[in-house]
């Protein structure tokens, strides 16, 4: 089987890439490659992968907005939406990781039943309209919570497949390092909640991601980091291995409907559990009582730390082992069959 995957063109995909869409491209095509599929990409120049890779762009558009090389993302989305076209006749099946941009390909003659469309994002009532005019589109979702508002707007092709890692590539740890927040760092995010259980607890807190709102990291974070509180970047991949194995609990206080929740599946494969907020997917990824809590009241979060202290982190990691991406492979592989011999 011949895949042509459609990578968003924000960053490089690479393991240890900043975008967690790039992150699990990555590790879904070093998979499908090893099982002898004949894989393509469509991505920047710079991509770590063992796939083909057919370049829309000589480096990430983040690094070139941020070196004043570029103001606009749409002109390279569009520019790699004609590379695709030109090379789709090439390929038994189209999998799209870019959102709405591509969904047009679904309705081009000899298209229809090629192209996949992986939704990583919320799904919001605009999408849902779109799917009511056009039902018959092949999407996946990340989460049973965007699956379920797709086939309640008419969707008759779309399946649910989780994100995947690599556990392999994480250890298990006995923390004692406090807790973490890892994610982007805005309000949206609640950084300012993990700040306060970890005033409230006496802990030791890091944080550690991407500065996606400057005015919210100057205002309300930097004024409350200190010798306890400590913000130490963007993490790799063995950054974030060490992170997270060396906590003791990490905090997802997501105020947004969160499609997955990675985050919560890599502190999982450490062995380190997780107490989130019961936003979106979260209460799909973190198991009450096994890998972690979800609550809706960020007051309860400090309490259900101490809870989750208590929980076996060899439990955790084997429990996450349910999201290996060997698993996501064979269920995307199943998908692009059953597309493949639809009428």
């Amino acid at each position: 089987m011949r895949i042509l995957h459609l990578a968003p063109l924000w960053y490089p995909i690479s393991r240890s890439a900043p975008g967690g869409i790039e992150t699990l491209l990555a590790e879904l095509i070093d998979v499908q490659v090893s099982a002898g599929l004949e894989v393509a990409v469509v991505a920047s120049a710079n991509s770590e992968t063992p796939a083909q890779l057919l370049s829309a762009v000589d480096s990430g558009v983040v690094g070139k907005m941020a070196a004043d090389e570029a103001a606009e993302y749409e002109y390279f989305e569009q520019h790699q939406l004609s590379i695709a076209l030109a090379a789709a006749a090439d390929y038994d099946i189209i999998h799209s990781h870019i959102g709405s941009c591509a969904y047009l390909l679904s309705h081009l003659p000899g298209l229809r039943n090629r192209v996949l469309h992986t939704v990583h994002g919320a799904v919001l009532e605009d999408m849902a309209w779109y799917v009511r005019a056009h039902s018959d589109m092949w999407i996946s979702t990340v989460s049973e919570y965007q699956g379920r508002k797709l086939r309640v707007a008419g969707a008759v092709r779309c399946r649910t497949i989780y994100n995947g890692i690599d556990t392999a590539r994480f250890r298990d740890s006995a923390g004692g390092g406090g807790l973490l927040f890892l994610g982007r760092i805005e309000a949206r995010k609640g950084v300012d909640a993990a700040i306060r259980v970890a005033r409230e607890l006496g802990e030791r807190l890091a944080l550690a991601g991407p500065v996606y709102d400057q005015r919210y990291f100057d205002s309300v974070v930097a004024p409350q980091l200190d010798e306890r509180i400590r913000y130490v970047g963007v993490a790799d991949h063995e950054t974030k291995l060490r992170l997270l194995g060396a906590a003791d609990c990490v905090l997802v206080p997501s105020r947004i409907a969160e499609a997955f929740g990675m985050v919560c599946v890599e502190a999982g494969a450490c062995g380190t559990p997780v107490v989130a907020l019961a936003n979106g997917a979260l209460p799909e990824v973190v198991a009450a009582g096994i890998t972690g809590f979800v609550t809706a009241d960020e007051g309860e979060l400090a309490a259900l730390v101490v809870r989750a202290r208590g929980l076996n982190r060899s439990r955790i990691r084997e429990h996450v082992s349910r999201f290996d991406i060997a698993r996501s492979a064979q269920a995307y592989g199943r998908l692009y069959a059953d597309m493949l011999e639809a009428p």
